[in-house]
């Protein structure tokens, strides 16, 4: 694990470290034997080693102390070296154990679509009042602030190179909980202090080496993985992993190994504390809170209003509490001026304070399914189709990741990503087998809207898909749909959120004038939690295609899914599609099985 060496395809040992730096021998990329011979060879040099400002075994301590530990190196023959850097590093941390970190799924920035994992390293002693104070080793790639579709491109083929920082935990918070409202789950591991010992060893090895980052495997999950495995190598972590690595699998994996994870704890973002206490007062008392937040409200004649009960303190108090939460998140949000935020923020807790009678807001409930118990990422589906009275068999393969109907427990409610979706049909009055859908990627983002919050909801989906073409006796064939756009959301109640968004969409097939037809459209639909089981979905969208042959294109869709199990679920489907002065209609009952 210390040369981070795998197999290739073809059976051979390459390291996935991408950093000449990184080896003592020239070929040690590629040969692991030339690689211990050189590494021997160097811990007797009293030089400088290669751009490191150490002597080889002050570089490389984690391999040196492992080296030593297998093979007994004789003082005399091969004296220890005193490597002052690396213990005043190691002092200043002072690791005494660690804890693995999983911020939530963030789908405004692609490469945190999924979550996120880091470590945590606390000192001894520590508690859940002080731990902000830790330090955090996180890995990650260095993008070079791309975005759109060269980001993407990069961050999937290896275009960009990943490194190991460690830093301050809080400014880590701060990020992923105050900046972008992500949730935090701490799991707080077993190490022993030798294994802590050699995993931070090791990051000092890593310092300043490139990897080759990939979004879906060599990710930030797989080399936390690593380090757990440097730390103690029985445990095999890494190499448990399928083709794809997602943070939240990662985690599956930790939780299954028994006493491997002592104490798991939720921290929640401040948007989500925000949403509590907004949930706990009357409208009116929010509409307040957001009139004084927004200075449109005078806090003097607020206070001075006559509180006619312990009640009505007590609302008062929540509606101080509130105002001065949301200027601190707008101005964590960098949506706030510095110091017109501090001084009204100040002024709203000093009059908060001042309410003695009333008691402190309950604390966001911990929810009751963690990340690593929700459902499996990959999903196998069987179904029954009835496609304008033909019928059909239908097997469905999706390696990641979640979709609307899911079920949400572990996840963030209104998202999904769905890659590589495959679906193969069976026609069963004739033996033939032909893809009937393959969905690149699907994702949406359902943010509902309230009083604090205006985000925007969006989707962009590329995919091949049964259509309804013209000049044609077939009822459906395949072809290419490319569609996104932006809208609303809102949830009524806590059960039901509906949504509306405005879309631009691109169909594709030889059918078509030109090979092709643009339009825009709209979609909207209704997404019911019936019960903790059982979800279901209207949805309609209408496409008004002006360029090739002008048409319009309307989808109806209702479904619904039933989860029986933990990691199985049954749906029964009804879309119709029309266009052409065609339909195209379709009946499925499908049972999934997550993976």
């Amino acid at each position: 694990y210390l040369l981070h060496y795998r197999k290739t395809l073809f059976g051979k040992l390459e390291s996935e470290a991408d950093d000449p730096t990184f080896f003592t021998a020239s070929d040690g990329k590629y040969n692991s034997q030339a690689e211990l011979t050189a590494t021997l060879t160097q811990f007797f040099s009293t030089k400088h080693w290669g751009k490191k400002p150490e002597t080889a075994q002050c570089a490389f301590v984690a391999r040196y102390e492992w080296l030593n530990s297998q093979l007994h190196f004789d003082p005399e023959k091969l004296p220890p070296q005193a490597c002052e850097e690396f213990d005043r590093w190691y002092a200043g941390i002072n690791p005494g154990s660690l804890t693995l970190i999983f911020p939530s799924a963030y789908l405004n920035n692609p490469s945190s679509m999924f979550g996120h994992t880091l470590l945590r390293v606390d000192t001894p002693g520590q508690n859940e009042n002080t731990r902000l104070l830790s330090y955090a080793i996180n890995y990650g790639a260095q993008t070079n602030n791309d975005n759109g579709i060269a980001f993407a491109v990069k961050g999937i083929f290896g275009g960009y190179y990943g490194t190991i920082g460690i830093g301050p935990y809080y400014k880590k918070v701060k990020e992923y909980s105050d900046f972008e409202s992500r949730d935090i789950w701490e799991y707080q591991l077993e190490f022993s202090d030798t294994e802590i010992r050699r995993l931070m060893a090791h990051v000092w090895e890593l310092r300043g080496i490139k990897f080759d980052y990939y979004f879906f495997d060599e990710n930030c999950s797989y080399l936390i993985l690593l380090l757990l495995d440097v730390a103690r190598p029985s445990l095999g972590l890494s190499h448990q992993l399928g083709g794809w690595v997602i943070p939240s699998d990662t985690l599956r994996l930790v939780a299954e190994k028994p006493g491997l994870i002592k104490k798991t704890v939720y921290r929640p973002a401040a948007g989500t504390k925000l949403m509590h206490l907004s949930d706990s007062i009357s409208d009116a008392a929010r509409l307040d809170a957001l009139a004084l937040a927004n200075q449109q409200k005078n806090l003097a004649e607020f206070l001075a209003e006559k509180s006619t009960d312990q009640d009505s303190e007590q609302e008062k108090a929540d509606i101080l509490l509130l105002a001065h939460d949301f200027v601190r998140y707008e101005f964590l949000a960098q949506r706030r001026e510095k110091t017109t935020s501090s001084r009204l923020s100040r002024e709203l807790l000093h009059a908060r304070s001042a309410i003695a009678s009333a008691h402190p807001p309950s604390p966001v409930p911990t929810p009751r399914v963690s990340p690593e118990q929700g459902h499996a990422t990959g999903m196998l589906q069987l179904g029954i189709i009835n496609e304008n009275n033909d019928s059909f068999l239908r097997l469905r393969l999706r390696p990641a990741y979640h979709d609307l109907l899911d079920n949400d427990d572990g996840y963030v409610p209104g998202a999904q990503i769905d890659f590589l979706n495959i679906a193969l049909r069976y026609r069963v009055d004739e033996p033939k087998l032909e893809l009937d859908e393959f969905t690149l990627v699907d994702i949406i983002s359902l943010s509902p809207r309230s009083r604090f919050f205006q985000p925007v909801s969006w989707r962009i989906r590329t995919a091949w898909q049964r259509r309804i073409l013209p000049d044609t006796q077939s009822p459906s064939k395949l072809a290419f749909r490319a569609d996104g756009g932006g809208g609303l959301a809102i949830r009524p109640t806590r059960n039901i959120l509906a949504f509306g968004l405005l879309n631009a969409g691109l169909d594709a097939h030889s059918q078509l004038k030109n090979n092709y037809t643009a339009g825009i459209g709209a979609e909207a639909g209704v997404i019911v939690q019936a019960t903790p089981q059982w979800k279901w979905q209207l949805h309609a969208q209408h496409m008004n295609f002006r360029t090739g042959k002008p048409h319009t294109y309307n989808t109806f869709k209702i479904a619904q899914r039933f989860v029986f199990a933990p990691q199985q679920a049954l749906g029964l489907e009804w879309s119709q599609q029309r266009a052409f002065g065609r339909r195209l209609e379709n009946w499925t009952l499908s049972w999934r099985w997550y993976l």
